[in-house]
């Protein structure tokens, strides 16, 4: 992991770097790059001897993917010898103190293991009540305590990892995991001594951490832990969609996009987690892949020619297109301009925000729409707030038009660009800051986004820390936040926004206050029950009675909440 300090100084010579004969290429302003999947044996160029077309000298820098220093593979935590008689694995165990994480995530959140607001005792206890009740004594345990046993990888990639292990006595058992804390479930194994489970979503060269949780049916428990290392791409990577997610190999990715940046500048992209670069701004979409090398994914022009995509994911359809159409443009219309390629990746559209119920329609109308939405595999689109529309505090709309992209994408995956500098609009209070970037990005996702643009390519050294702190908690979430919204909404008159997700029995709650002033709110997830929830960061602890909870917020805060499963 890249310490802080170096992100920064970082970002600081990107900015400087860049700023000077640098011309910015907004979303619908210029023909856009292109695309096609990641070639496994891409070498670094020699020099990026290409001509770029904006007349920017291109001069090559190394990359900084920020990954681990850890081996790919699994090792056990010291500490699990305090919570479970057994750790297994041929490598010695390694003391959790001695690693690296950096975050703002709570340093424990092993309350969530069992759901039970507690941290999981290695046995059970009877249950106390106020005097004058009649209490029921759980029975005594009747056997030995659970043990985590002979914990093996069976299978690794760069975005997933499945595991083995056994039980000393019949349990139910499930992995619990996260980037600095375990907040991702499996679903629970059935009564059995002998387990398998699978860690999906999962990020290349990144250090998870690990619990391996058993529960035996006289309710001893007991918790391994664990510190999982993931492997670097080593190879083409195959982007698709299902279920409403962008996959990579079939395992749920959650993008952090740039629009056309150049190849010398996508290290401090890469430093605050940008993982997918949709063109070059200083050649082709087959050059910045090769320049790349794995550490990232490329969309291609669809338009380009096929050599020009070699090396991407996928491809984007042209920028905005909405803008010139026709209001009876159709699909056939759509792919008779830009035909389908077999073998070029998903299809990524932006739109302008004209589709948006409260925003203006264009002057030929909305009928495009529905084509357009029809000849895309990810749908996009950009609303700025501050730097479009100069208005100071209309964040709400981030989210409503993200509700409205989701029903117009009919089950696709969608993304929003976050607005990250000044653009158009002039004034102090007009300029995008750490605090809006952060609110207007976890308003996106709670409407539903599945992938996030930050525009354009390049920020303040401010607003470069926020968009790593913001990009490393979506990458710890990935597998929750790609799952559909379930049922959540908030009391009338609050500023307020939430949306909420339910990944194998845990329920994620995000919610931003949508103003500059302090606001509260009563929020009602039906799914909750009566849980406990925390949020990320591990400062906020709420109960919900009857699916609701009732919480306090700074201007623009936004927080997740998570509940684990009953």
């Amino acid at each position: 992991m890249v310490p802080l300090r170096t992100v920064l100084w970082l970002l600081l010579a990107v900015v400087a770097g860049s700023t000077i004969g640098f011309k910015i290429g907004m979303p619908g302003s210029d023909a856009a790059p292109s695309a096609a999947p990641v070639q496994a044996a891409l070498a670094h160029s020699s020099g990026l001897e290409f001509a770029p077309p904006t007349g920017r000298p291109v001069t090559p820098r190394g990359l900084d993917t920020g990954g681990p220093s850890a081996s790919p593979g699994l090792q056990p935590l010291s500490r699990a010898a305090t919570r479970s008689s057994s750790s297994s694995g041929s490598s010695p165990a390694i003391d959790a103190s001695a690693i690296g994480f950096s975050s703002s995530f709570a340093p424990d959140l092993s309350f969530l293991t069992f759901g039970t607001g507690e941290a999981a005792p290695a046995t059970s206890t009877a249950s106390t009540a106020p005097p004058g009740t009649t209490t029921t004594t759980p029975a005594a345990p009747t056997g030995p305590p659970p043990e985590v046993l002979d914990v093996r990888t069976v299978a690794l990639s760069p975005f997933a990892a499945t595991l083995s292990w056994r039980t000393n006595v019949p349990a139910t058992s499930r992995l619990v995991y996260g980037l600095d804390s375990p907040v991702l479930w499996s679903g629970p194994t059935t009564l059995s001594t002998t387990h398998q489970a699978t860690m999906s979503g999962l990020s290349p060269s990144r250090s998870y951490r690990l619990d391996i949780t058993a529960a035996a049916q006289d309710g001893q428990t007991a918790i391994a832990e664990f510190l999982l290392t993931t492997p670097a791409v080593s190879g083409a990577v195959h982007m698709s969609t299902g279920g409403g997610a962008i996959l990579l190999d079939g395992q749920p990715s959650f993008p952090r996009l740039v629009w056309n940046q150049c190849p010398d500048a996508v290290a401090g992209n890469l430093a605050v987690g940008i993982d997918l670069f949709m063109g070059n701004g200083c050649g082709t979409a087959a050059q910045l892949a090769t320049w790349l090398g794995g550490a990232a994914m490329v969309l291609a022009n669809a338009r380009h020619s096929a050599a020009d995509r070699n090396g991407a994911s996928g491809v984007h359809l042209p920028d905005e297109w909405d803008t010139g159409l026709p209001n009876d443009f159709s699909l056939e219309d759509a792919l008779r301009a830009v035909p389908l390629t077999p073998g070029s990746g998903p299809r990524f559209l932006t739109l302008t925000n004209h589709f948006y119920s409260r925003a203006e329609p264009l002057p030929q109308g909305r009928g495009m729409y529905p084509g357009l939405a029809a000849s895309a595999d990810v749908l996009g689109f950009d609303l700025y707030p501050l730097q479009n529309w100069c208005r100071w505090d209309s964040f709400h709309d981030v989210f409503d038009s993200q509700i409205d992209l989701v029903s117009l994408a009919r089950g696709k995956p969608t993304f929003q660009w976050i607005e990250a500098r000044r653009m158009d609009c002039t004034g102090e209070q007009l300029d995008p800051t750490p605090e809006t970037v952060r609110a207007e990005t976890w308003l996106a996702i709670a409407g539903g986004a599945h992938a996030i643009g930050y525009f354009p390519n390049n920020w303040t050294a401010a607003v470069g820390t926020e968009i790593a702190r913001t990009n490393r908690e979506i990458r710890a979430l990935v597998p929750a936040l790609v799952e559909p919204n379930i049922a959540a909404s908030v009391a009338p008159g609050s500023y307020v926004k939430a949306g909420a997700r339910a990944h194998n029995g845990a329920v994620y709650v995000i919610a931003v206050n949508a103003s500059r002033g302090a606001s509260s709110a009563t929020i009602t997830v039906p799914a909750l029950a009566d849980r406990m929830l925390r949020t990320l960061d591990g400062l906020h602890t709420v109960a919900a009675s009857g699916g609701s909870f009732t919480d306090a917020f700074g201007p623009l805060e936004a927080r997740v909440y998570i509940a684990a499963p009953a």
